[in-house]
């Protein structure tokens, strides 16, 4: 619960400053001049927790007399900020910082804590160039507050966390890019510091006025499933000698919509109370807040806000995948056996149902298959064996048909061809699994590469085309920032642009490949938590990647036997990946990218 002033525009930037403005100025008798220089920890984007300081200085009345509001007072305050979050700051260009900051200062009376806050902003201010700490200052007014009789006694002021908002723009104004262009930063102060600012003797006014009591102090309806509602009581109590008048209670705030109120409160008697009913109405997913404000007769307090929050979570689903997406047996000879796998994943919350697996289509009767797949865990998977043998010569096809609960795609089908040989053609057809390894230069990174490739070898001439099929895979970039390195999870898809042409000639194999590379999800670990920081799904390369293979200097390479290639490329720049598609491409991008692989037949 906040004591609201009705000129209030923003939220405290320090911790210490909340309380030394409290009890700043004249209007209570014997104030005293208060210096406190307080140390915080603060976890910021990139570079983790860094330590700031913070210099208050006030004049604090050491006595304050019932139902005599404090005067507002402007304070000022310096923040000192040091040389790794100056660096962290101009890492991605920054100019200028600004913003403002939230506390967790609290008045003990012997009847009541008093959660206090001061508006304070910080003003757009340069981040030097140069090496060193720098500091940052800011400026606020104090908010009036009136002690009750219920507070008689001492009010012990104390000094807890900080909370920052910031924004950081670069030199033209704009919002630095993510994460470091807005950021909020939970602050800790450190231990053992003395963080009792002032000791306040509060003394009783003979005056009888109504006073108001608000429980409880705030609402956090937790996680409400979207499309249910979730209900809680907020009492008003008149704690004082005289007839409360509650003159209007509304809702205001980002989700006002998602809450709603009723109530029956008029005139509260001294000693009575009455109740508020809020219900949260939860839509979509994700945090939603609110605040309830009543306003009353209650001079001391005319406004009281009650801050509400709640989370809306969706039904749990399950999200099927199926991989691959299609499966080429290549060139069978008849009367033999081929064999592949389809592997089918629930990367949903909730268990997937299988309801029906089957092959249907103009060959149906050359595929066969086997499966394990019933009910499939969150994060689990099952295999559908697939058999090849064609009854005829010539291309063969047909589709592997899933059916599951996922309310979204409830139906996936897997393309399913071949090619039966009879043994008369003169161009030879060969299926090739492929396994190893590219290197990415700019980064010193390496992802896991595997597939397929399904070649069509004319014998005479020893010139082949082939379908070239990447499995999907992913990798880990370290990328050096300054001081620190980041570890980037990238998820990794091809898209083949062109047929696969080359030789085979005397045991030496050349190839040419050309396809595109997209990246789907780009993703860093800060804080414990995986944030994404690039991808979608259009992002890939500008151009296709053309990969030059050969076999292996000194090695022999045959359609029996397989072997080695290597081969050296360019990775063009990414596109449509984000808004740090430039920060991707220095540490994916560019030349001297070498890949190796291990070609085996699949008999």
């Amino acid at each position: 619960m906040k004591l609201r002033n009705p000129n209030k525009s923003v939220r405290t930037l320090g911790t210490a400053i909340a309380a030394a403005a409290l009890m700043t100025g004249g209007g209570n008798a014997l104030a005293e001049p208060v210096s406190l220089e307080l140390e915080f920890t603060c976890p910021f984007p990139l570079i983790g927790e860094q330590p700031i300081r913070a210099q208050i200085s006030a004049d604090v009345p050491t006595q304050a007399t019932v139902g005599q509001p404090t005067p507002e007072f402007t304070v000022d305050a310096l923040t000192t900020v040091n040389e790794d979050s100056r660096l962290g700051l101009k890492l991605v260009g920054s100019a200028t910082i600004e913003g403002t900051a939230t506390n967790e200062t609290i008045v003990v009376t012997p009847s009541r804590e008093i959660d206090l806050t001061v508006p304070l902003t910080i003003p757009q201010s340069p981040i030097p160039d140069e090496t060193g700490e720098f500091t940052v200052p800011a400026q606020g007014t104090s908010p009036a507050i009136t002690f009750t009789e219920d507070d008689v006694g001492e009010a012990v002021i104390s000094i807890g966390g900080l909370t920052l908002d910031m924004i950081a723009r670069v030199e033209n104004g704009d919002i630095a890019p993510a994460p470091i262009g807005e950021f909020t930063s939970e602050c800790v102060q450190n231990a053992g510091q003395d963080n009792i600012l002032q000791t306040v003797q509060v003394v009783p006014d003979e005056q009888f006025e109504p006073r108001i009591a608000v429980s409880p102090e705030n609402i956090d309806f937790g996680n409400v499933q979207a499309g249910t509602t979730a209900e809680e009581v907020v009492t008003i109590s008149n704690t004082g000698q005289a007839e409360l008048g509650i003159n209007n209670i509304s809702l205001g705030g980002a989700d006002a919509a998602a809450f709603t109120q009723t109530n029956s409160c008029t005139t509260v008697a001294a000693g009575e109370s009455c109740d508020v009913n809020v219900t949260y109405i939860p839509d979509g997913e994700g945090d939603q807040s609110a605040t309830l404000s009543i306003e009353s007769g209650d001079a001391e307090n005319p406004v009281v806000d009650v801050p509400l929050t709640g989370t809306s979570v969706l039904a749990p689903v399950p999200e099927i995948s199926v991989t691959p997406a299609d499966v080429s047996f290549g060139s069978v000879m008849l009367g033999e056996t081929a064999t592949a796998q389809v592997t089918i994943a629930n990367e949903g919350n909730a268990s997937l149902m299988i309801n029906a697996i089957e092959i249907a289509g103009t060959n149906s009767s050359d595929f066969t298959q086997t499966n394990d797949c019933t009910t499939v865990a969150q994060d689990g998977s099952c295999t559908v064996e697939i058999s090849f043998m064609p009854s005829a010569a010539g291309g063969r096809s047909a589709t592997l048909n899933i059916a599951s609960d996922d309310p979204e795609t409830p139906d996936v089908s897997v393309a399913l061809s071949g090619q039966g040989n009879d043994g008369s053609d003169d161009v030879l057809e060969v299926l090739l699994d492929l396994e190893g390894q590219t290197d990415i230069n700019a980064s010193g990174s390496s992802l896991p590469l595997s597939g397929s490739i399904a070649t069509q070898l004319e014998l005479a001439t020893g010139m082949f085309e082939a379908d070239l099929a990447l499995d999907p895979t992913q990798g880990q970039f370290k990328i050096p920032l300054l001081f620190k390195s980041l570890t980037a999870n990238a998820k990794v898809t091809f898209e083949q642009a062109d047929m696969t042409t080359g030789t085979l000639i005397d045991g030496n194999l050349t190839a040419n490949s050309s396809l595109y590379v997209e990246v789907p999800k780009v993703t860093v670990r800060l804080f414990g938590l995986k944030i994404p920081v690039g991808g979608g799904q259009d992002c890939r390369t500008a151009d296709p990647v053309n990969i030059e293979l050969a076999s292996v200097e000194g090695t022999n390479f045959s359609l029996s036997e397989g072997g080695d290639v290597t081969g050296n490329y360019t990775l063009p720049p990414l596109q449509n990946c984000g808004p740090l598609t430039d920060v991707l491409n220095q540490f994916l991008a560019g030349p001297d990218n070498g890949i190796d692989l291990t070609l085996t037949p699949n008999l």
